[in-house]
């Protein structure tokens, strides 16, 4: 039947009478409630206390600077929390869900939201109907409706009765169909329930969870440390509101308030970078875990190869019949189909206009499991059956002389050698036409689709990553075999296995040789589960690619699910990453990012942490040996500005390096944000840091007799020296000297001059001199600075080098890869 739909005019009108196809969103926090939020952490409760105390005693340049420190605080929380929720917009409005429509006669793709009330809309598995409508024409058509009913189980809709409305939310499991636009938008049943389509829920990751616990005790610890360090104090008869404040400033300084944000900005960064490769994290989770993703299910069509379709070859018995047969059987929803009616164009065979002069009465949709499409057309008043599908598959429902069915199985094995996918069409118009036997032999036809550029070399950089990579593909054995040896597998009998073994094969069985195979062909979608399920059992993390709705449940059960763009709605909604260019390149691109976080997030801890019990070592140290207290409030609250601010966060920025992608991601997957070296890399800085600092203040108060001069000593040397030995955590694994260009990071060595320039203004500039009680220092003591800043440093390279057992001096430089 011809279905005209709307013509441009039509669809103008309906849209200014009835709107947008759009539901009401959860509206995103505005910045002043962001910026609001800021004031629930315990960081500024502290601070605001403090800087009570202070105006309490009048201390009011005290109280200045803590406003101060308040007012820096609460901005640079909420600027990253401001840009971390616009990033999860941004990722959010490109999931634009589309739609194919009938217009002017033509099957079109648009938007969902651009669907007007008369609009024609085909429907396929796998689809989320985007409004309201009529079946008005329906093939075997199930839709599950559990998002308005909570009914898992699909029902049957058919255009024949009242059972032919359909909602917008719900799904097609199966068949195909044409509905008629009735309502849209908040018009809808899901829009007057005030639900809405393919929001992205951002949670919390685990990382994150831990990392919040984690702060947590250490906050108690911190406080804890203080009390005694309070009740010493007290004991060696300090000044009790002296002790008090030292105290709370202390824990301000201690307690590394910020780290929660600094893992949502790498993470949420890290989405960033994988979007400019084209490559869409739905969730922030992802991001961990495909750092330690060790396995990668991938599909052939249109992920190794470009999906750009053609055929190039064709062997027919009868090329009329044959040209027929391939029209008739085709819905022109995938890739594939598009190609062979492009195909049957260039043949001066008009395909729209048979098309639609032969009513279809009947049709079997194509899927997966059974890898055939029939389709039974009324042809000149009579019926007939065409079917396209798998060659070896079809073949065995015609009559056909055993030698020709040999010859015709040669003829496919030898095409799929060549990397082609060969289908094959069949079909009679006698007896029971749904009846899978006496067909006729048509012909085959064999469809390239070229390779894409540079997956070769991301594969190999996959592999060099401990990265497993195994194709499952539906297509022939052969055809899959070219493809893998194309891309530089070394393919024997051992590293194939067909659908046809994979049903019969026990999960045991599979386990134990499933390390080996390469290429799983003829594949099902149930069999991919089958596949992930025994990977998963065998200790790997498992990323697998996926397109129609019968590969949900595997995407799910996969530790990433991977969706091509042209997916269904379905398959990308279980995806947690969603390739925009269809390219294996951006999983590798991808895995790489997730490595770097991890990376990077446990620098930023181990940095943090080291230069919070610094300070507390050198402090608490001073009260036991009835020594004032090395630094002031104000010193503290001025170093803290420094190191605690744009450092720490920037550090989460470091690019990745070729040393870190060849760590195996088995070993990746069991190292902790602090295992046994980086505590004892935090030790020992913090012992160096605050036992050195403790030492020049001891030794020149008592050489010189002035406080001011041994406090503006000791606060150089603790400010600078964080600022200097950070570059040593620029990598925790190898050494600062093998590193090609220490100042790759722009943006760390940008916060470092920042932080340098407020350590030298604070101890030359005459107002802040009277601020923080500072004095200017003679170059000589610049000397003693720089010395420990270097000690440090060596600290870091020896723990470096105990952890690794390698000689640093000859190593080769590590190149960055960006």
């Amino acid at each position: 039947m011809i279905r005209q739909g709307l013509n441009e005019n039509q669809v103008l009108e309906s849209r200014q009478k009835f709107g947008e196809n759009i539901l009401p969103t959860k509206e995103n926090n505005s910045w002043f409630v962001i910026l609001l939020s800021q004031f629930k952490s315990p960081l500024i409760y502290i601070l605001v206390a403090t800087a009570i105390i202070s105006l309490i005693l009048k201390e009011y340049m005290n109280a200045g600077l803590m406003a101060l420190v308040v007012t820096f605080n609460l901005l640079m929380g909420f600027f990253q929390e401001y840009n971390a929720q616009k990033t999860l917009i941004a990722l959010k409005n490109l999931l634009k869900p589309e739609a194919i429509v009938i217009r002017n006669g033509i099957n079109k793709k648009i938007e969902a939201k651009d669907i007007v009330v008369g609009d024609l809309v085909v429907l396929g598995p796998g689809d989320k109907i985007p409004a309201d409508g009529e079946l008005i024409e329906d093939v075997n058509f199930l839709v599950k409706e559990a998002i308005l009913t909570g009914e898992e189980e699909a029902i049957l809709k058919t255009s024949i009765d009242k059972n032919n409305l359909v909602f917008m939310g719900t799904v097609v499991i199966y068949g195909r169909g044409i509905m008629k636009v009735t309502k849209i938008g908040i018009q809808t049943e899901i829009g007057k329930i005030g639900q809405s389509l393919a929001e992205i829920k951002e949670e919390k990751t685990p990382l994150q969870i831990k990392l919040e616990k984690f702060a947590t005790k250490l906050v108690y610890l911190i406080i804890v440390i203080c009390s005694i360090i309070f009740l010493v104090g007290i004991l060696r008869h300090q000044n009790i509101l002296q002790m008090l404040k030292i105290s709370v400033i202390l824990a301000v300084a201690a307690i590394p308030e910020g780290l929660p944000v600094a893992i949502m900005v790498i993470l949420s960064l890290g989405m960033k970078k994988v979007l400019k490769r084209k490559g869409l994290v739905k969730k922030l989770l992802a991001m961990e875990t495909l750092g330690v993703t060790s396995v990668i299910l991938t599909d052939k069509t249109g992920t190794l190869t470009e999906g750009v379709m053609k055929v190039v070859k064709a062997d027919f018995v009868d090329q009329e019949k044959a040209l027929l047969g391939l029209t008739l059987a085709n819905n022109q929803r995938s890739n594939l189909e598009t190609a062979i009616w492009d195909y049957i164009r260039k043949k001066h065979f008009n395909p729209q206009d048979i098309f639609n002069s032969m009513a279809r009465t009947f049709e079997e949709p194509f899927d997966n499991e059974k890898k055939y499409m029939l389709s039974i057309n009324r042809i000149n008043g009579n019926e007939a059956a065409s079917i396209i599908g798998a060659p070896e598959i079809i073949l065995q429902m015609c009559d056909i002389e055993a030698d020709k069915k040999q010859d015709i199985l040669e003829k496919i094995s030898c095409w799929a050698g060549e990397g082609l996918k060969v289908l094959g069409v069949i079909s009679k118009n006698q007896g029971d036409l749904k009846d899978k036997n006496n067909f006729t032999w048509l012909g085959l036809i064999g469809i390239q689709d070229p390779i894409r550029k540079g997956v070769k070399e991301a594969i190999k950089v996959a592999m060099e990553a401990g990265i497993k990579v195994k194709i499952v593909t539906g297509d022939y054995r052969k055809t899959a075999e070219k493809i893998a040896r194309s891309l530089g597998f070394n393919i024997a009998e051992k590293n194939i296995m067909e659908g046809n073994a994979l049903e019969i094969i026990s999960e045991d069985e599979l386990k134990e040789k499933i390390d080996d195979i390469i290429i799983f062909s003829r594949v099902t979608p149930h069999q991919k589960l089958k596949i992930v399920k025994v990977l998963q059992e065998k200790g790997e993390v498992v990323a697998m690619t996926g397109d129609g709705i019968n590969d949900a449940t595997a995407l799910k059960k996969s530790d990433i699910g991977i969706a091509v763009n042209n997916a269904t709605d379905v398959a990308k909604e279980a995806a947690d990453l969603i390739l925009l260019n269809n390219n294996f390149k951006t999983i590798i691109a991808a895995c790489k990012e997730g490595r770097l976080i991890f990376s990077n997030i446990k620098k930023v801890v181990a940095y943090v942490l080291s230069n919070s019990f610094a300070e507390i070592i050198l402090i608490f140290g001073a009260i036991l040996m009835g020594l004032p207290t090395p630094l002031t409030i104000i010193q503290i609250l001025w170093a803290h500005l420094i190191c605690d601010g744009p450092p720490d966060i920037v550090l989460g920025f470091e690019t990745r390096n070729k040393a870190l992608h060849e760590e195996d991601p088995k070993t990746l997957r069991k190292e902790e944000i602090l295992d046994k070296p980086i505590i004892a890399l935090i030790i020992l800085i913090s012992l160096t840091i605050g036992l050195f600092s403790l030492f020049i203040f001891t030794y020149f108060l008592k050489q010189t007799g002035q406080i001011n001069l041994a406090r503006t000593i000791t606060f150089a040397t603790v400010a600078t020296v964080d600022l200097i030995y950070i570059f040593a955590f620029k990598d925790l694994k190898n050494s600062l000297f093998r590193t090609k260009n220490i100042f790759d990071n722009k943006y760390l060595f940008g916060a470092v001059i920042y932080g340098l320039i407020l350590v030298v203004a604070a101890i030359y500039v005459p107002v802040l001199n009277k601020v923080l009680e500072t004095v200017p220092l003679k170059p000589f003591y610049w000397f003693i600075v720089v010395g420990v800043a270097l000690i440090t440093v060596f600290w870091v390279e020896l723990i470096k080098y105990i952890r690794n057992g390698r000689n640093f001096n000859n190593a080769m430089p590590v190149e960055n890869n960006n």
